[in-house]
């Protein structure tokens, strides 16, 4: 071989040597920023897993919670019906006993006026017997004619 076709196939050499040695640096530094990438990915990724952890943790720590308050409302609900009830049986009894009084009151209030119909009976009666007491004092009936009214019940035992 020729020295010019060394030196072409040297250059030649020299100049492949040169792309690949710049096709390795561009390799290595690819390499080198998937790598930063990698470590960047891994490291959200961990920090994701423990973001999840957390919300799991969180999330169980509601379900109890939400568990407890249900389980709290029931109980309330379930008082509060047996207390509904309770207070609708006694508002019935109250209505009862309320009819009731009204019924009383009604007939008391009707022996009432039947007293009071019968009181003036009897004070119609005794201005009518004053009035023919003063008429008859003049003319008197002997003693033997004269009716005494015991005004106390006999005592028969009852």
């Amino acid at each position: 071989m020729t020295e010019r076709n060394l030196a072409k196939e040297l250059a030649h050499l020299a100049t492949q040597a040169d792309s690949l040695e710049k096709t390795l640096v561009r390799a290595w530094a690819e390499r080198e920023r998937e790598a930063k990438h990698r470590k960047r990915a891994e490291s959200d990724a961990e920090e994701l897993r423990q973001q999840l952890r957390h919300a799991r943790e969180r999330a169980k720590v509601a379900e109890h919670e939400v568990a407890s308050t249900t389980a709290k409302l029931e109980a309330l609900e379930h008082s509060v019906g047996a207390r509904e009830s309770e207070l609708r049986e006694q508002i019935d009894q109250l209505e009862q006993a309320k009819k009731i009084l009204r019924h009383e009151v009604e007939q008391t209030e009707r022996e009432r006026r039947a007293l009071e119909l019968n009181y003036r009976e009897v004070l119609g009666n005794l201005r009518h017997a004053a009035q023919e007491a003063r008429t008859s004092t003049r003319e008197r009936p002997a003693a033997e004619e004269v009716t005494v009214l015991s005004l106390d019940p006999p005592d028969n035992g009852w």
